[in-house]
């Protein structure tokens, strides 16, 4: 009996143990970029009144696909070149999120919606962290 009380708190620190590289790891390139922005853009005070989380990160998030849809060197550069773009922008005046479409992304976002509902009913998905997380892939 007494062992089985030692066992216990040990095997469940080791079960935590052994996720916690599997929650870290489930974080796309993406939110993980688009986070460090707005953490940035938080921490130095430039974040637009009205501005949220939700808004910022749709738009962020098409801005990273954007950038890293060209393959090869190309994505390679994106990556390099986006920080000193955005500390730049940081630096001089807030961030200004554009609400207008580009050509095409809003029937984009219709095929990823009618894409997230089959998805959500096979994987068990939902809330916004993952639908976020399945939009930054699809679009």
């Amino acid at each position: 009996m007494k062992l089985r009380t030692t066992l216990l708190p040990l095997t469940a620190s080791l079960l935590v143990a052994a996720l916690a590289p599997a929650v870290q790891a489930a974080k796309s390139p993406a939110m993980e970029s688009c986070s460090a922005e707005w953490k940035k853009m938080k921490d130095a005070g430039t974040v637009v009144s009205g501005q949220t989380w939700p808004k910022f990160w749709s738009k962020c998030s098409k801005d990273y696909a954007a950038a890293h849809t060209e393959g090869g060197a190309g994505e390679q550069a994106a990556t390099t070149v986006a920080p000193t773009a955005t500390k730049k922008a940081a630096s001089t005046k807030p961030v200004v999120a554009e609400e207008a479409d580009t050509a095409g992304s809003g029937e984009q976002k219709k095929q990823c919606d009618a894409k997230w509902g089959a998805y959500k009913g096979r994987s068990g998905a939902h809330g916004w962290h993952d639908y976020f997380q399945f939009m930054s892939k699809c679009m």
